[in-house]
């Protein structure tokens, strides 16, 4: 099965999984020969966000299998599937899995971050603000990474090293980073208010490019809607 042109993955892919980072669309290279084989892919694809909006994640693994099973080793497919094992909180899966899909393709970048993201997720902060910072190396300036070693900084209350980083995020930037990143310092020091302003000002501006940070949010147990 032919992956998907980046427009055709971005427009399928939408939020399939939050923790895949915003850019994953401009980072897979198209493989398409014929338009019936990017059909064929799309749809597959369909049925998997169906399975995964619904809570199906055997039935989405099941049918990523068979997809990785005609097109072995596919980095973009084996990040969705450590993807859903992590929604299954499968965390031991979900690590062996993104490390088999940067074996193949080093460097791969949604496989990295959610390595990062597992971390997060499993509250080891220091740890993931190591591995979010480190990934920077490669750009500084890059808003999801800026934003989430800012949130580490903040759980860890490290506050002056946040506020430091906090300062290097672009505004109003590419994504709703520099938003969330204030939302959640305003949020910090009791001031619900200011956060919600930040984060409606976010959704007006961004839309749905928000949804990974509600994402992280949510984990958190922030409600700033």
């Amino acid at each position: 099965m032919s992956a998907l042109s980046p427009s055709k993955l971005a427009s399928t892919m939408k939020c399939v999984v939050p923790m895949i980072c915003l850019a994953l669309a401009t980072l897979v290279q198209a493989q398409i020969s014929k338009p019936d084989e990017e059909m064929r892919a799309g749809n597959a694809l369909e049925a998997i966000l169906k399975d995964f909006e619904s809570e199906r994640y055997d039935e989405a693994l099941g049918k990523l299998d068979l997809i990785d099973s005609q097109r072995p080793n596919d980095p973009v497919v084996l990040n969705l599937i450590g993807s859903i094992y992590i929604k299954k909180n499968d965390f031991v899966t979900a690590r062996s899995v993104f490390e088999k899909s940067l074996e193949v393709a080093p460097g791969f970048f949604p496989s990295e971050y959610n390595l990062g993201e597992l971390l997060f997720l499993k509250k080891e902060y220091s740890a993931a603000r190591d591995h979010f910072q480190a990934m920077r190396s490669d750009d500084s300036r890059h808003e999801l990474l800026q934003f989430k070693v800012v949130l580490c900084d903040i759980l860890l209350g490290e506050f002056d090293r946040a506020g430091k980083v906090m300062k290097t995020i672009k505004y109003p930037g590419d994504s709703p980073a520099w938003y969330y990143a204030h939302a959640a310092w305003a949020n910090q020091r009791r001031d619900t208010k200011k956060a919600r302003e930040y984060i409606r000002g976010a959704k007006y501006i961004f839309g749905s490019k928000c949804a990974l940070f509600d994402e992280t949010f949510q984990t958190l147990g922030l409600n700033l809607n």
